[in-house]
């Protein structure tokens, strides 16, 4: 996202909420920022990024796709004329972003698949991806402007769970010996 500007919003309309507005979107920039890093690390060094640093990678990804959803709620007290430009640049950095993320997860996905051992923790991260994924595929994919959404977005969203699917029947139940006898 382009640096943000605060003469882009109009402040008299809601001075406390929009200022508000305004440095949450400079804080936005410097997080897509990150993110982009981040999913670029996924993306570029597949084949050598340890699982921990793919796990690391898409917790900050998510961590900033939150930060986008408090964004919009902020959003929601400026007057509609105000609102929409900028409710429009935070939903097409969001997009991007989520984008870039399973781009990236599709690469790592892809190199784990051809490996013969999975991380011992592998288990709790996939689930916890196999429900972003779901909770981004029902709740908000079905909100966004079709022209909004990457062409290869609707791809990635179908063949990533499989992956995900795949990966987790590799994985093996931790005994739980904490109760044994």
């Amino acid at each position: 996202m382009d640096q943000y500007r605060q003469n882009q919003v109009d402040l008299a309309a809601g001075a406390d909420t929009a200022g508000e507005v305004v440095r949450l979107l400079q804080v936005l920039n410097s997080r897509a920022q990150e993110a982009q890093r981040s999913t670029s690390l996924m993306y570029e060094q597949a084949t050598m990024l340890p699982f921990a640093d793919y796990a690391d990678s898409f917790r900050r990804v998510q961590e900033f796709l939150s930060f986008c959803d408090v964004i919009e709620a902020k959003l929601e007290e400026l007057p509609a004329v105000t609102r929409e430009p900028i409710l429009h640049e935070v939903t097409a950095v969001k997009i991007r972003a989520f984008h870039a993320l399973l781009r990236g997860m599709g690469a790592y996905l892809t190199v784990l698949e051809r490996r013969g051992m999975i991380n011992f923790f592998a288990q709790a991260v996939f689930l916890m991806q196999q429900d972003v994924i779901q909770n981004f595929r029902e709740h908000t994919l079905p909100n966004l402007p079709p022209r909004q959404v990457p062409q290869q977005m609707k791809e990635l969203l179908d063949e990533i769970p499989q992956r995900l699917k795949r990966l987790l029947d590799r994985c093996v139940d931790v005994p739980d010996f904490r109760f044994s006898s």
